[in-house]
């Protein structure tokens, strides 16, 4: 994709977050069987948190990076997430959250990322947060380092394959509360569900509209 191309890109996916959401169509595409969209009406403690889709450019194509969480991890170990996690008292936003996380898991520098847009944010019963998901863009393609406690590896990947990934599918897979059989695709050898394949199904409704 050459630089016209990819500010043409950037340009029309900063419109296209401005204007209605797929949100909970796109969401559903991808929910796992028993889980819940929202928060019960009771439910006042649910935890506030964020996560970050970085985009650059690399080889010509817009990329994006995925990581995988430690099993050790008490919520969501071994599952394959965009970095992010919740808010703190410090934070002054949602938005400062999402870029906070990024740098303490992946050592993004926020200095070089530009906030273009934010997706639908969707609840997750099992460990009870709100993610709020932010798009971000960065000219260059940023110094990754990584903090083992909370990451265990990062995979780089075009954003083209969250497009043209395989065909969703059911899947057994095991977690601290037991195994399910869940919804979700491949996208090489990595098979994303739950809230990550949520996001990026929204993501791509978004996408494919950049140019309609």
């Amino acid at each position: 994709m050459l630089s016209t191309e990819l500010n043409n890109t950037k340009t029309h996916l900063i419109e296209t977050l401005k204007r209605e959401l797929p949100g909970e169509r796109a969401h559903r595409l991808m929910l796992p069987h028993g889980r819940e969209l929202y928060p019960a009406a009771d439910n006042n403690h649910v935890i506030q948190s964020s996560v970050l889709m970085l985009l650059f450019p690399f080889n010509a194509k817009i990329h994006t990076c995925l990581i995988r969480r430690p099993s050790s991890m008490r919520n969501h170990g071994g599952q394959i997430a965009f970095p992010g996690g919740r808010k703190e008292l410090l934070d002054k936003d949602l938005i400062e959250t999402a870029l906070r996380e990024s740098f303490e898991e992946v050592g993004t520098d926020r200095n070089q990322l530009e906030v273009i847009g934010a997706l639908t944010p969707l609840y997750v019963n099992v460990s009870n947060f709100t993610i709020n998901p932010f798009i971000v863009w960065s000219e260059i393609v940023p110094e990754f380092k990584i903090d083992s406690r909370e990451v265990d590896e990062i995979f780089i990947v075009p954003i083209e394959k969250f497009v043209h990934h395989t065909a969703n599918q059911l899947r057994e897979v095991t977690t601290i509360n037991g195994t399910f059989v869940v919804p979700g695709f491949y996208i090489d050898q990595l098979f994303i569900w739950g809230a990550t394949a949520m996001i990026i199904s929204e993501f791509n409704e978004v996408f494919e509209k950049r140019f309609g």
